[in-house]
């Protein structure tokens, strides 16, 4: 029996902000690896925004307060916040512990978190407090980081998806009993009759949110450098540690 080959790469849906920064490079370098080596076919629908249809109700934006009914979980809120035209394109998460008693007089510790980052690039970060310099008793606030640098050559997550969907390795995506839950948790928000509120391009969603949907302390708002290299050659590769004061 022969071995099939496929003829083309369809696919479907690719427009918009994640498409001109994400799909299309790694299709881009997929085909300088060598590992696409047939045509490329994209059908996509721009469809209509906000701004278009003034009665539209899809959304774009969503913030919500969700708890996980477990004991270990208990009285622990989990807070998701998403959506488009956002300041920043990042995925991270942000782990905020209790705040501890303090043992000096008149200051109050801040709460220690422990930070991941899984896009654009791998971040593991660990807030805490530490004596500050001086003679006097106080408390200073620090990061410790600690950051992938992919490698020269090393595919990107969009690439490595790619490449795994079409050599039909089904380990970095989701089972159906996983899709089914997602599905069970969100449908009933979906299908709500809810009040759709506009946010401008640029900012961290509607006003509303914060009157709404705020986690104690207020949402963390992600930061993204520019990176100050442009070169594969000159760009640190591996691990690399930092303490930021």
């Amino acid at each position: 029996m022969s071995e099939a080959h496929a003829n083309a790469f369809v696919f479907f849906g690719a427009t918009g902000d994640l498409a001109y920064k994400k799909i299309f490079p790694a299709l881009q370098a997929m085909v300088a690896h060598g590992h696409l080596t047939v045509p490329v076919i994209g059908v996509a629908n721009a469809g209509w925004t906000l701004g278009k249809r003034p009665d539209s109700k899809v959304e774009a934006f969503a913030a919500l307060r969700l708890s996980i009914d477990s004991w270990r979980w208990k009285g622990v809120p989990v807070y998701i916040r998403a959506g488009k035209n956002l300041p920043v394109t990042c995925t991270e998460v942000v782990a905020r512990f209790r705040r501890p008693p303090t043992i000096v007089p008149g200051h109050a510790l801040t709460r220690n978190y422990l930070r991941f980052r899984i896009s654009p690039e791998m971040t593991i970060a660990i807030g805490t407090t530490v004596l500050g310099v001086g003679e006097t008793l106080t408390g200073e606030p620090i990061e410790m980081v600690a950051t992938h640098h992919p490698a020269h050559g090393e595919l990107d997550a969009y690439e490595r998806v790619l490449h795994d969907a079409m050599i039909g390795d089904a380990m970095p995506f989701a089972r159906q009993d996983y899709v089914e839950e997602a599905w069970r948790i969100v449908d009933p928000i979906l299908n709500a009759d809810l009040a759709v509120h506009e946010y401008g391009r640029g900012t961290w969603g509607p006003p509303e949110v914060d009157r709404f949907v705020r986690p104690t302390g207020g949402w963390h708002n992600p930061v993204v450098s520019d990176p100050q290299v442009t070169t594969e050659t000159e760009r640190p590769q591996g691990i690399s540690f930092a303490i930021v004061r």
